[in-house]
């Protein structure tokens, strides 16, 4: 008889690990609901402005419902960081970039990345490589296709915590389980081990993500080599390439966006990011009132979402922030209460922000004939909605990827596989390394099947 494995959460982890383990266990994946739609309710934020549906949703799949793929490899220094051995963890990313892209694909993919590389030889930025695979995959029905085998048990509903032999649900039922996975995002994953362990006052500290904010407009020279490194389309994805560079020992990267011209109001105010926002709630009054309020904002992001702009003269400058681990930073526990997300940007990460982009306009000042930069203290951040490290404090100190990397203690074989479990992501999209993960921690448990 198999043994059988509960994996919560049937999102971007959740789907491959499910179908990865499929034929040598029992799978069981607990999915909060069947509405594939995001959430809006799980955790208050008072400090800065919080990703409108802070990256949740119901439904197989999670949030890869309208995920953009965006797909980042963290370099040798922040896989280093969050206790990952970089030579050792290439084959999974391997595996990864697979799971999107036929090799052909791939190969396409790799010959931009280097080609934007060769254009910036001699300049002290480094690149960040980011492919966005033309066609958007729910990763459940992706994963199934690429991992089929045995049928996988899909129960809905909420998981209130995980005990001795299995995870009991609201209401009351139990399901039993020798190994549970949980995967139920950087916010829902310290919810249920916080509630899990007793702990239903504490505060989980160890989040950090990557803040994000429009910080200024250029208008490049018309032949500037930065239009092309800026997007480059291949026939199955677009290849953009973000300006990374170092301050302080943290990273932020620097993305050019198309614009029509150097007006600021369409990277000021709460319409800046309309698009998005109305693609994760399209049916909100609110937001509907902001894209008739700004439509510069609306223009603008056509012109990003189409591509059509990438060779004109005029970008808007999103910048994303690395930040550490703090103490204080965090998800505050509220017994019978939502919990309260703190992610605020510290003094000391905005200088350091502040500096890269000092460096990029030193570097970059032979391509740019005008710039109107938005004051520092003025920058507006918001999240990204990679939500990480809020699961650190339950698990052991990082010796590369063994099994223990996953372990949660005090919860006999129970692992995390998510965002909540990296300790540091740098300024990278994270959902490529944690497929990397999702593969890493499949192949400890068949194993030991």
């Amino acid at each position: 008889m198999k043994k059988r494995v509960v994996v919560i959460g049937a999102g971007l982890c959740g789907s491959v690990l499910a179908t990865l383990l499929r034929d040598q266990f029992h799978v069981t994946v607990v999915e909060r609901g069947k509405k594939k739609k995001p959430l809006f309710d799980d955790v208050e934020c008072d400090t800065g402005e919080l990703n409108t549906s802070i990256n949740r949703a119901e439904g197989l799949g999670g949030t890869t419902n309208y995920w953009h793929n965006a797909l980042i490899e963290l370099d040798a220094k922040d896989l280093t960081k969050a206790g990952i051995e970089p030579g050792g963890f290439a084959p999974y990313y391997q595996k990864a970039w697979e799971l999107f892209l036929a090799p052909s694909e791939l190969d396409a993919c790799n010959k931009a990345r280097d080609a934007n590389a060769e254009a910036l030889k001699g300049r002290s930025a480094a690149i960040g490589h980011m492919v966005l695979p033309q066609t958007r995959h729910n990763v459940w029905t992706l994963a199934n296709q690429k991992h089929p085998g045995d049928a996988i048990e899909v129960v809905y509903g909420h998981v209130r915590r995980i005990v001795d032999g299995g995870v009991e649900l609201d209401g009351g039922r139990r399901l039993d389980a020798d190994h549970v996975i949980v995967s139920a995002g950087g916010i829902g994953t310290p919810i249920v081990l916080a509630h899990s362990l007793g702990q239903d006052h504490d505060f989980v500290p160890g989040y950090h993500d990557h803040p994000q904010a429009y910080i200024a407009k250029v208008k490049l020279k018309p032949g500037s080599f930065l239009k092309k490194v800026s997007s480059t389309a291949t026939l199955s994805a677009d290849v953009r390439a973000g300006l990374v560079y170092e301050s302080d020992d943290l990273k932020t990267v620097v993305y050019l966006r198309p614009a029509i011209d150097m007006r600021l109001g369409s990277i000021t105010g709460p319409a800046r990011y309309i698009l998005s926002d109305l693609r994760n709630d399209p049916f909100s009054p609110k937001k509907i009132m902001l894209l008739l309020g700004n439509l510069e904002a609306v223009r603008e992001a056509i012109l990003f979402k189409t591509r059509l702009g990438f060779r004109g003269d005029y970008y808007s400058m999103l910048i994303l922030g690395e930040q550490t681990p703090l103490p204080t930073r965090g998800v505050q526990m509220a017994n019978g209460k939502r919990p309260t997300l703190n992610w605020h940007v510290t003094p000391q990460e905005l200088a350091s922000y502040d500096a890269s982009v000092t460096k990029f306009f030193d570097e970059f000042s032979d391509q740019i004939l005008e710039k109107k930069v938005i004051p520092t203290p003025q920058w507006d951040f918001r999240n990204a909605a990679h939500h990480s490290g809020t699961a650190t404090s339950f698990l052991p100190t990082p010796g590369d990827t063994t099994k223990e990397f996953f372990r949660v203690k005090g919860l006999p074989n129970t692992y995390v596989c998510d965002g909540a479990l990296l300790r540091a992501a740098g300024i990278a999209n994270s959902g490529l390394t944690l497929v990397a993960l999702s593969y890493r921690l499949a192949e400890h448990l068949r194993a030991g099947a």
